[in-house]
Order: structure tokens, then sequence, then C-alpha cells
């Protein structure tokens, strides 16, 4: 896959990087077929030390993720154009946002954006995703609804060496009851998504992946991956950040 360029940029190889990982992995997922939206982030603290995560594109300048990824860090090397992970061309950022009422305790408001210092060159291999409409209000994703998560992580638990490609895995929204045995939740702001059938699951490192699901017609992240059980099995779901209410939020940040 050729990879994609950015603007003014240089680009290098996000798997050389020397930050440590969190044990990310999506377990029991696929190879990923393209997704130009996705973005791989190493996040770091001022001591130098980082950790992986994801995000995903929703404009040349923006990477919405996780606020868990933000907060505490002050770099960031965001990941984009590939699903190859040594093809992946970055650029690092300095300035994201972390919802100003995120709670880190309890993972409330655990979402945020990362502001790109340049805009991507938008191609086939790198584009934005849609957001959920604004100031509309139906509870995006639906229980029940087949949604997408992706990431680059280990492939089983076991692991210790990172897959070459992206992995993807389709998970189906839960209903709340389910969701609240498993994490503290905040209905509507959360929601929980797992699969019965492959038994693919996210873990911590891929805290921030978006949730896809089909809105009118067009693929649009409505979560953003936050609660994950230690174990990362199957028998857990993924809980993720609704998107939804945070929309106008986002275009706050955004202007979109």
């Amino acid at each position: 896959m050729k990879r994609s360029t950015l603007l003014s940029v240089i680009l290098c190889v996000l798997g050389a990087q020397a930050a440590p990982d969190r044990t990310s992995r999506i377990i029991n997922g696929q190879i990923a077929s393209h997704n130009p939206y996705n973005a791989y982030i190493v996040y770091t603290r001022t001591d130098g030390y980082g950790y992986f995560g994801g995000g995903t594109i929703i404009s040349d300048r923006h990477i919405l993720t996780a606020a868990m990824n933000i907060f505490g860090f002050v770099k960031w090397d965001v990941g984009v154009g590939s699903i190859i992970l040594s093809q992946l061309g970055t650029v690092t950022s300095y300035t994201a946002t972390p919802h100003p009422s995120f709670n880190s305790a309890n993972r409330a408001n655990d979402i945020g954006v990362i502001t790109l210092p340049v805009s991507l060159v938008i191609t086939g291999n790198v584009a934005p995703i849609a957001l959920p409409p604004l100031n509309v209000a139906v509870g995006f994703p639906f229980e029940n609804e087949q949604g997408t998560v992706v990431g680059f992580g280990f492939t089983d638990v076991a692991a210790t060496v990172r897959p070459s490609y992206l992995m993807r895995a389709y998970q189906r929204v839960t209903s709340n009851t389910l969701c609240q045995q498993y994490y503290q939740i905040t209905v509507p702001n959360h929601f929980c998504a797992e699969d019965t059938v492959e038994g693919a699951n996210v873990c911590n490192g891929d805290l921030g992946a978006g949730f896809i699901t089909d809105v009118n017609g067009q693929q649009t992240v409505t979560g953003v991956a936050s609660l994950i059980t230690q174990a990362c099995g199957y028998l857990y779901p993924t809980g993720y950040t609704r998107v939804e209410p945070y929309r106008a939020w986002i275009n706050s940040i955004t202007g979109i």
C-alpha cells in the first residue's frame, strides 16, 4: 500500500517509537481492510514515558480520541495512512483538549480532541469520517446495532509483539443493563458493545479507538473506546463513550 504524505511534515515510522506498550490488543480480530479514518497515537509525558492508543480522523486537523489519552500528557505522535504499522506517516502535535469534565477515576466524559499543527493531505488512504448530526439527539448507536472497531495491537493475551497489520473487530451494542453489570457507566453518555460470535475485543492500548456504525447511509464514529476490563477477554464487553452527547462540545473545539 502506498504510504500517504502529510503537508509540510517529515514522515517517520511510528513502529520505531520507543514508548512502552500498555498491553494493547484487539483479541480474536481479523486483518482490517481499507480504513482511511484510523489514527494510531503514541502519547508521551514530560518525562518521556509514553503509551499507545487509538483515534479517529474527523477533519484534516483533528483527531477524536479518549480524554485518557490526553490528560497528563504533553506530546502526541499521530500515525495515519496505512493498515501496515511500518508504513504509517506521522505528525507530531503538542495541542490536545480533553473534555473539561473528564473524570479519570470513573471515565466520565472520556473524550477529547487532538489538534494537528498542519493539515493532513486528504487522499484515498487518509480521510475524515462523519460525526453524528449536530443538535440531533436520537441515541446513536442503538441497542443491538453492529459496529466496527480497529486498532494496532496484540492479537492474543499472551502476545508480546504487535501485529504488522491493522486489526478489526465487529461488535454489537448491548443493553445498558448489561453494561452496568461491568462498568460504572453514565447513561446515556456511555454504551457497551461485544462480539459473541468471534469473541473479538480490545484492550487498554487501544483506548480512544472509534466505534463506527452506519448513520443515514454514512459511516460515522458514534463511540470512543473508554472502558476495558483487565482480562480483555470475550466474556467482557468494551465500554465506549457515546459521541452524540458531546457533539456540540466537539464543534466548539473543531468548528465541525
